[in-house]
């Protein structure tokens, strides 16, 4: 049986291997202490890496601080396996990508973020970052338009891949119902590829920077006017949300994930999603520290950014919500600590993020008065 102190080293090497810049970096040098000098169990190092989309960041490290002669053959190979695959899968989703704004370039008005763009900005291009899709972001005037132009690049929707048959398949009349029910995103998109190591590619198409329903709203026009090209590979560059709005995109993806019981059941937020804003902000808060305020003031984002920041901070010990300054109107523990139920009412958790992170049973949500703010994240019925 794995014991406490066992686990507390592993979840601390992938807090510090998730923020890690390079094998220079102070993180890594730490990591790679922590690795040498304690003992970790290395089934609970594979186990929670792969839970937290890490494993291929922790080969890294073991790669570039040659340790992997410390890791039992059989899960050395399986990490260097990995991370040599997302390489590859990484290289691949890129070229796709950048085939995808090719066709949309002068026809319609597009930005990509998270993964294709993040692997290259926060993450040196160097194949550590996991992601599954391509995430594309447009008008919604262009809704249509937009699945045009994929299905003419072999795409189809609606549909999700059977990994038993390799076939894609149609959606289960319940998800379809949801893209109705909370229309911010067109169903996914796939095109199989005909290879038998990456099947399919699958874009998801979102035109709503937060979500239906929440009064934390940015006008598209605005996002979009705001893009800029990004260099995603030696090749390759895409066009993406610009310094701050990036940076509120990633807040309002995180909350979101991490705040509405529907997404917290499907056990969607991850330490890499935390980690993700972290190195934002630490690299482009000089450039754009001073926009990204403005931007919260403006569109009344204190409360959000507020609740995301506080967990940042909590989990990796930061004291970003201090550096942002002006959000202590906005601090509140049981707003901190609330959820947002399916059926319209709110609920509360208890310990912290890093706690609810680590923790391998499902959270427990009980419920619980309306907390301050959490009007603004959903005027209307549902999440």
């Amino acid at each position: 049986m794995t014991s406490p102190a066992s686990t507390d080293r592993v979840w601390r090497l992938l807090e510090l291997i998730s923020v890690a810049n390079g094998p220079d970096s102070p993180e890594s040098k730490s990591a790679v202490d922590l690795f040498q000098t304690g003992e970790l169990d290395m089934n609970e190092l594979l186990g929670r890496a792969a839970r937290q989309a890490l494993l291929p960041a922790v080969a890294d490290l073991l790669v570039q601080g040659n340790l992997l002669d410390r890791v039992p053959k059989h899960i050395r190979a399986h990490m260097v396996g990995t991370l040599d695959w997302n390489k590859y899968r990484t290289h691949a989703y890129v070229r796709e990508a950048a085939r995808i704004a090719e066709a949309f370039d002068q026809k319609v008005p597009v930005v990509f973020n998270k993964g294709a763009i993040l692997q290259a900005s926060l993450y040196g291009g160097r194949g550590t970052r996991y992601f599954g899709d391509i995430d594309l972001m447009i008008h919604p005037q262009d809704k249509e338009a937009t699945a045009e132009l994929l299905a003419g690049l072999g795409y189809l929707a609606a549909k999700r891949f059977d990994v038993k048959t390799g076939e894609l398949h149609d959606l289960p009349r319940s998800e379809k119902l949801m893209y109705s029910l909370y229309p911010d995103h067109l169903p996914h998109v796939h095109r199989l590829t005909g290879e038998p190591h990456l099947p399919f590619f699958m874009v998801d198409i979102a035109f709503n920077i937060s979500w239906f329903g929440s009064r934390w709203q940015l006008p598209m026009d605005e996002v979009l006017s705001n893009a800029q090209w990004v260099p995603v590979s030696q090749a390759d560059t895409l066009p993406a949300l610009s310094g701050a709005y990036g940076f509120v995109f990633l807040v309002l993806h995180t909350f979101r994930e991490a705040w509405f019981e529907r997404t917290i059941r499907r056990g969607a937020v991850r330490l890499t999603q935390f980690a993700d804003i972290l190195r934002y902000w630490r690299k482009y808060e000089a450039q754009h520290g001073s926009e990204i305020r403005a931007l919260t003031e403006r569109h009344r984002l204190g409360p959000v950014m507020a609740w995301v920041l506080h967990h940042v901070d909590q989990i990796y010990h930061a004291g970003v919500t201090e550096e942002f300054g002006g959000l202590g109107a906005f601090r509140d523990e049981d707003w901190f600590r609330s959820a947002g139920a399916v059926d319209g009412g709110h609920l509360a958790w208890h310990g912290d993020m890093r706690q609810r992170l680590c923790d391998d049973q499902e959270l427990a949500l009980t419920p619980t008065a309306e907390p301050r703010f959490a009007s603004d994240a959903r005027v209307s019925t549902g999440a």
